[in-house]
């Protein structure tokens, strides 16, 4: 099923509930790492600009299982507004590399694959792009078991 933007932005907002991470942002204590967790620290994801998801766009595995479920709205968004930029790329790479499903709900899971769905098919490259459609198919096999 394909989805219009407002629709995906409409379901993050759902799924994703607003809170702050007190936990763990990050591991590290590399440059990168410190300059995330001063760009997250405190904030919902809501209040994280897609911006930020374009700088970092690289960075998802850098962030805790914590973090990783409440910041990636961030990257999604960011993705959905710029198919064509450093996040949406990323995003679906990142996505489809085994990443931890650990406290994902299927309501977050079903927001997750239809943003790629729609950067994948909005891209400057479109749908037929074989990176694109092979990045895709993984988000949905590991994804799908978590809809559920």
């Amino acid at each position: 099923m394909s989805h219009t933007m407002l629709e995906i932005e409409r379901m993050l907002e759902a799924a994703f509930v607003q809170r702050i991470v007190v936990g763990v942002i990050t591991s590290h204590d590399c440059e990168e790492c410190l300059a995330i967790r001063q760009g997250l620290a405190g904030k919902t994801w809501a209040e994280v600009p897609n911006a930020f998801a374009e700088t970092f766009s690289d960075c998802l595995a850098l962030l805790s299982t914590d973090a990783f479920n409440a910041y990636v709205p961030v990257w999604l968004r960011a993705a959905i507004h710029k198919p064509d930029g450093e996040a949406a790329t990323m995003v679906a790479i990142n996505l489809s590399n085994t990443p931890s499903q650990a406290g994902f709900t299927p309501a977050q899971a079903q927001a997750l694959i239809a943003a790629v769905e729609y950067l994948v098919s909005h891209s400057f490259w479109g749908a037929d792009d074989l990176s694109h459609t092979e990045h895709l198919e993984a988000v949905k096999a590991i994804w799908r078991v978590c809809s559920r």
